[in-house]
């Protein structure tokens, strides 16, 4: 028997993810696959793992108008075990700042969303079937070990801090701040920014950030950004 069908898991596939091709490299894989519409995430892969998947154009888009946070924490309320998956070879290909696309990555794995990064959609389906195999071995251990056991992070205002620390010299720390003044995020785009510098730790660099961050206009994106 080859070790692709010894290995044989299921994975439910997103019919968003349909037109990626990665589903074919599963089966080609040995993976069973299953297309349905899943509440949240692209792929589950089983012990309540859901992994999202997005390119790094997706996720370049994503930030500046407001999805990403949203998305992920629908996928932190779905499962245990969260994925994020960015595709592509080069994670400064798009309209973000190099410190805001890291920060933002930075502040995924701070909501406690384990970050994946492949460079091709067959990287991808590697990563993916691999995460597969190891959520449905068929004897797992009777004692998992402590990395397998961390709590699901909590909603809300974790979600709140990390977004604001995706602004470029914003700590978690002075996001949190920031919430704490203003109340939400919403209380802190519209306050006036020289009531960010009352705030501890905000001062006129990180003002400015904040200004250019909240006021970045963008041209209409290509087709070819959107899902």
């Amino acid at each position: 028997m080859s070790p692709a069908k010894s290995a044989l898991v299921k994975i439910i596939v997103d019919v968003h993810e349909r037109q990626s091709g990665i589903a074919e490299t599963l089966a080609e894989l040995g993976a069973e696959i299953e297309i349905a519409a899943l509440p949240a995430g692209d792929y589950a892969v089983g012990a309540d793992t859901l992994v999202e998947r997005k390119r790094v154009l997706d996720l370049h888009a994503a930030v500046p108008k407001g999805r990403l946070w949203p998305q992920l924490g629908k996928l932190r309320a779905a499962c245990a075990f969260p994925y994020l998956l960015v595709e592509g070879t080069d994670i400064d290909r798009g309209p973000l700042h190099h410190n805001a696309v890291r920060g933002a990555c930075l502040a995924v794995i701070d909501q406690g969303i384990a970050l994946l990064r492949s460079g091709y959609q067959r990287d991808s389906a590697l990563w993916i079937h691999r995460l597969a195999v190891r959520c449905q071995e068929v004897e797992p251990p009777a004692d998992r070990p402590a990395y397998a056991q961390r709590p699901r992070p909590k909603p809300g205002d974790e979600t709140a801090e990390a977004l604001l620390a995706a602004v470029p010299g914003i700590s978690t720390t002075s996001a949190r701040a920031l919430l704490e003044r203003f109340g939400s995020v919403a209380g802190v785009v519209a306050a006036d920014p020289a009531e960010w510098l009352s705030v501890p730790g905000i001062g006129p660099e990180r003002a400015r950030a904040l200004q250019e961050t909240f006021t970045l206009r963008r041209s209409a994106p290509s087709p070819a950004l959107e899902r």
